[in-house]
């Protein structure tokens, strides 16, 4: 079973002058007319179910992220404790799939939500590979 955990941290200032704390660089439009989160929500859509796809993020994105992916359960906009970078975002999405699927043989495909991928399908075609 696949589930996708969508990181989407950030502090906001690697991407300045656009990209803010209170507006960090996924939660703009960059590449096209929808926000870097939009899109990578967009990329998983036909092959991992919204109860099955979680965002890690950070407390003071949580409200911003679930006006921007209002079709996500907000179970599934999980806040860090404390911000601690990939690894711990990584393992924080590992431990509710875990729980969320009592299956310790889930798959989980890690996603970050502030990159631009295409095309869909060769995303896709590698991900199947891998």
């Amino acid at each position: 079973m696949l589930y996708a955990v969508i990181m989407a941290g950030g502090s906001g200032t690697r991407f300045w002058s656009r990209s803010r704390k209170s507006r960090p660089k996924h939660h703009i439009a960059i590449a096209g007319d929808k926000t870097m989160i939009q899109q990578t929500l967009e990329r998983l859509e036909g092959e991992v179910p919204l109860e099955r796809t979680l965002v890690v993020t950070i407390g003071e994105q949580v409200a911003m992220t679930r006006e921007q992916l209002p079709e996500l359960p907000p179970e599934n906009i999980i806040a860090e404790p404390q911000a601690r970078n990939t690894a711990a975002a990584v393992g924080l999405g590992a431990i509710h799939v875990k729980a969320r699927s009592g299956d310790t043989d889930a798959t989980m495909l890690v996603v970050t939500a502030d990159h631009v991928i295409q095309p869909k399908s060769e995303f896709w075609q590698n991900v199947r590979l891998a």
